[in-house]
């Protein structure tokens, strides 16, 4: 039996740290796919994190929900946004730039996850400022298991500024 202690840092675990203070984690689903949303919904619900979810279902709404208009007025900023590319009136795409030109949203990690499997779109993506693309797999299973990976990923493991380990528990 190994009785000494690990010099190692332990990961901090930001999600146990928001549920300790009771600040749940904003999460926004752009998708027009009322089925999908449950999926994503059901995925994010296992996760490690304390979150609240936000739905829209076109890229209109969720600029309005981003820039706090209308009916979202007072909608909290989220931590991570997931994005569907294929949706009627505003696309993911055109969301996404709009998302990324905009100085205050910028930082706001979005993972397009669509089911287009298309290298164009998924280089469009990424010239937009994507932070990942993610294929929507036919089987709700795995599926459920993408939404749970990325959302776990994002949230808990992913460091930027506000949301990352302190100097002290980092290796130099």
């Amino acid at each position: 039996m190994n009785t000494r202690a690990s010099t190692r840092p332990v990961p901090r675990d930001f999600a146990s740290e928001a549920a300790k203070a009771k600040e749940a984690i904003t999460i926004l689903i752009v998708d027009d796919d009322e089925d999908c949303r449950l999926l994503f919904r059901d995925a994010i619900r296992q996760s490690k994190v304390c979150h609240r979810v936000f739905e829209v279902a076109d890229g209109n709404q969720a600029l309005d929900f981003l820039h706090r208009r209308g009916q979202w007025s007072h909608a909290p900023r989220p931590a991570l946004i997931f994005l569907d590319i294929e949706m009627p009136g505003m696309n993911g795409q055109e969301v996404l730039k709009a998302i990324k030109a905009a100085p205050n949203l910028r930082d706001i990690p979005i993972v397009m996850i669509t089911g287009l499997s298309d290298e164009s779109q998924m280089r469009k993506a990424a010239e937009a400022g994507a932070n990942s693309y993610t294929i929507k797999p036919a089987r709700a299973e795995q599926f459920f298991k993408t939404v749970l990976a990325s959302t776990n990923y994002w949230l808990t493991i992913h460091q930027y500024p506000g949301h990352h380990l302190p100097p002290e528990q980092c290796r130099r």
